[in-house]
């Protein structure tokens, strides 16, 4: 979807907390790495100077195009690479625990510098008042019980008990008296997970297929321990919530509406409604298509397949319906012309690209008068 509009701030541009709207954007950057350094466990060569600095330069583009103010950002394995970005692009606050001093940067047996990661990030202009990086599970979802049909067995308990890339929670003031709790989430991806002895096997149909359902059962996993994170929020203070993430599954999925949460049935009593209402994400997306005329929500294509990955999710604080709204969502664009469809394209040009391989939702919120 083309933009031919910057989505700019109202009111005083120099103060972000004074405006009367304030844009926010999920960004996954796909290998943001500087130049010189091996991915780890990767035969990926490391980027060069030239390409390192056209990622920069396109990432801080979209940034500077789009003008939001809050971004979670995913898929980061350099502190080099997303200081210079917050610094081009003109953030004033960022946390990336996991890329502190570049502590995710080793020497390999052969003396390279290789990078762990992928790993999330936030880029703010808002003060960033408390902030925690969360690896395991909450205590209460760790490690999900199942049951056989009959129930007479000793039920099973999932061995997944932790964030393959720890989710960030960042409490961050976006104007005076309201503090709003941020969420950056990059769940596992629908990439096949494959048991040792199947090294040899992976051309298999049926050790594909249990790869893949080995992948879903990670993501599933993840996204009821990150639903266990919201709720805790929601139900145990006044703030208002926001989640970026690379979900990596559509809208309607049974993973991405986990993290949603149920809406209430429309013939349950009042309080029933308001204590489902109270712990309810509201995506930025279906806000966007109960307002628009024309469906081009897509983030990633694969193999022919649009698919929207990444995702804003917001609390009933923002949403224009509830009578107590603080703030509601305007509009919900995608910057996603550079996404190319391989499959009707004659000449795709280099791979791998500077640009990201996701589209970039940046959603605009105004403040109630």
């Amino acid at each position: 979807m083309r933009l031919n509009h910057r989505l700019l701030l109202k009111g005083d541009a120099s103060n972000p907390m004074a405006a009367t709207s304030f844009s926010i954007a999920t960004f996954n950057a796909q290998n943001l790495l500087h130049s010189g350094v091996y991915f780890s466990g990767r035969n990926d060569k490391p980027y060069t100077k030239e390409f390192y600095q056209e990622k920069l330069d396109w990432i801080v583009n979209v940034l500077h195009e789009g003008g939001p103010g809050l971004v979670g950002m995913q898929e980061l394995f350099s502190r080099e690479a997303f200081t210079s970005i917050a610094e081009k692009a003109g953030y004033a606050f960022s946390y990336a625990p996991d890329i502190e001093s570049n502590l995710n940067i080793t020497k390999d047996a052969t003396g390279h510098l290789q990078a762990q990661g992928p790993y999330n990030g936030l880029l703010s202009r808002y003060p960033i008042l408390s902030s925690a990086r969360i690896k395991d599970f909450p205590s209460e979802v760790s490690g999900i019980q199942i049951e056989d049909n009959d129930g007479d067995s000793e039920p099973l308990r999932l061995s997944v008990t932790s964030f393959q890339r720890p989710v960030i929670q960042v409490d961050v003031e976006l104007k005076e008296g309201v503090v709003a709790t941020v969420f950056v989430a990059h769940l596992k991806s629908k990439r096949p997970i494959y048991l040792a002895s199947e090294k040899n096997m992976q051309s298999d149909p049926i050790i594909q297929a249990c790869g893949r359902i080995r992948s879903l059962i990670v993501r599933a996993a993840e996204s009821v321990a990150l639903r266990q994170l919201v709720v805790t929020v929601m139900k145990n203070s006044s703030k208002p919530v926001i989640l970026f993430g690379d979900l990596n599954d559509d809208l309607p999925s049974v993973t991405t509406q986990t993290i949603a949460g149920e809406e209430p049935f429309r013939y349950l009593s009042p309080a029933k409604k308001k204590e489902a209402w109270d712990v309810f994400l509201y995506s930025v997306h279906d806000i966007e298509e109960q307002e628009s005329y024309r469906d081009v929500s897509y983030t990633n294509i694969y193999n022919g397949r649009y698919e929207l990955l990444d995702h804003i999710f917001v609390s009933q604080e923002f949403y224009h319906r509830n009578p107590d709204y603080i703030a509601t969502v305007c509009n919900t664009r995608i910057f996603n012309d550079h996404l190319r469809d391989e499959r009707r394209v004659v000449n795709a040009g280099s791979y791998p690209s500077p640009k990201s391989d996701h589209g970039i939702p940046v959603t605009e919120i105004k403040w109630k008068e």
